[in-house]
């Protein structure tokens, strides 16, 4: 399930579950006020007619039961008022009615006086039980204003009941008056009370159905975008930036995002760049290296190798292109094999040479080292493939190898179409010459000055003098490396 149906059905459950209860909370205690209201209007009502009894009328009354006396009828009179004026649409009083107890140890109560009509069905004549009572509980209340809390039911129907004691003088109970107000009419107002409640219930479903539709959308309209920006990243389109605008943790992972894609993008503008040049070793390095590799352009000091085939020209035309072709790839390979194992960059083949950096485009704090180290093992595997070649019936080849350290400009240079990174500079023409003049001097090997002094004690060099090289007025001290397998021929 997608988060933004989990985040919808989640709205919409904690909008219906969060109505629903606030709903039937509200329900329930609106519903225990107006019982409580109406058990209270009950009571009043019994007492404002309690009140209204005239004593002697009621004492006379007691001793001689007759509904057709003067005090009975004075009685019901003032009963039939309190009833009529209490027949509301708020509260609607059935009956009003005075009881007394059938004797001291019963629970029984007769009726004394009935507000009723005497032709009417409904009329109950002094003497007669009031069977309802017993269900009351009135026994058990009759010095005090009393309403059950429950519903009273009888044969003419359910009941919520009010009574209030008729005390004479000196507060000796005398009898009680009884008001009974339909139980119907209550339940119609708790019913629409309650059909209220569900028609909110059911305007406030439709709003969070509508309004969760809506805010799910829009919440996860980011989570949206950011998706198809991780998507479009994790299938190569490292251009892609996800715009989130605000200060929410959305923005703030888009931001990220957009950091990372960005920096994944420069990684793999190194490595296409670098991966040609560099060993696979230096182009890991590069690409975990906390610190930003300079590519447009920067003074350091690196060391530079220059290597050439000696005689090629000869040997082109001597050759068919396919072998020549074949010979050079060969070499090329062994020599590229080399320079990466001794932490060299590749910067270019000039026709049958080789030019390389040492220091670049990392820092090595042992580029002379490195540099020496690979003209020797150049040599060497040289050596090990004029040996084969020559078993093989192919052409003999030799090399020169001129390097120089010193500062340079290194970086991209050329144009939006074409660009190499590359150094430049002083230090690279004579690095350059130093190899040309290995034919002047007959020597495979040729060291400035610069280099040896960072490795006059790991290798065996022999100091050939201060040459002045073409296009330099300054002379420059020269060594090489002499090795019985590296004699010219």
């Amino acid at each position: 399930m997608k988060y933004r149906s989990k985040l919808y059905i989640s709205l919409v459950g904690t909008a219906v579950v969060s109505t629903a209860v606030g709903l039937s909370i509200t329900y329930f205690h609106v519903k225990k006020l107006i019982l409580k209201e109406l058990h209270s209007k009950a009571t009043s009502i019994a007492a404002t007619g309690a009140a209204s009894v005239d004593l002697n009328s009621l004492l006379q009354l007691k001793k001689n039961p007759s509904q057709y006396s003067s005090g009975y009828l004075e009685i019901q009179k003032e009963l039939r008022a309190v009833r009529d004026i209490n027949r509301r649409d708020d509260i609607y009083v059935k009956y009003v009615y005075i009881l007394q107890p059938v004797d001291l140890k019963s629970d029984e109560f007769s009726y004394l006086v009935d507000a009723e009509e005497s032709n009417s069905k409904d009329f109950s004549p002094p003497g007669e039980i009031a069977s309802e009572v017993v269900k009351a509980k009135l026994n058990k209340h009759v010095k005090q204003l009393y309403s059950p809390s429950r519903f009273i039911t009888d044969e003419w129907g359910d009941w919520l009941m009010g009574y209030a004691p008729i005390l004479d003088s000196k507060g000796n109970y005398l009898a009680t008056v009884g008001v009974n107000i339909y139980a119907s009419m209550i339940t119609a107002k708790l019913n629409r009370l309650f059909i209220f409640g569900l028609f909110s219930f059911g305007i406030t479903l439709v709003l969070a159905l509508v309004v969760g539709w809506f805010l799910s959308r829009h919440e996860t309209e980011s989570l949206d975008q950011l998706h198809r920006g991780v998507k479009a990243i994790d299938k190569g389109d490292l251009s892609q930036k996800i715009n989130i605008s605000g200060d929410d943790e959305f923005s703030e992972l888009a931001r990220e995002i957009n950091n990372m894609a960005q920096g994944l993008q420069e990684r793999e503008r190194l490595r296409l760049s670098f991966t040609r040049y560099v060993s696979q070793h230096i182009m890991e390095s590069i690409i975990k290296s906390e610190d930003s590799v300079k590519l447009s352009g920067e003074r350091r000091k690196i060391t530079l190798l220059f290597s050439d085939i000696r005689q090629f020209t000869k040997l082109s035309e001597k050759s068919n292109p396919e072998q020549v072709v074949s010979l050079l790839n060969e070499y090329f390979s062994v020599m590229v094999d080399v320079i990466f194992r001794n932490h060299g960059m590749l910067d270019k083949f000039l026709g049958d040479g080789i030019m390389v950096e040492f220091g670049a485009p990392l820092d090595d704090p042992l580029q002379e080292y490195h540099a020496v180290k690979a003209a020797l093992e150049m040599q060497d595997e040289l050596a090990t493939l004029k040996k084969r070649w020559l078993l093989e019936g192919k052409p003999q080849i030799d090399i020169g190898i001129g390097i120089h350290t010193g500062l340079a400009v290194i970086g991209n240079i050329g144009s939006e179409k074409r660009i190499d990174y590359t150094a430049i500079g002083d230090t690279v023409n004579v690095a350059s010459r130093l190899e040309q003049f290995t034919k002047q001097l007959k020597v495979p090997l040729l060291i400035s000055e610069a280099t040896v002094a960072a490795v006059r004690d790991q290798f065996n060099f022999t100091d050939l003098g201060a040459h002045v090289l073409r296009g330099r007025t300054d002379p420059i001290s020269v060594y090489t490396i002499e090795r019985a397998e590296f004699n010219q021929i």
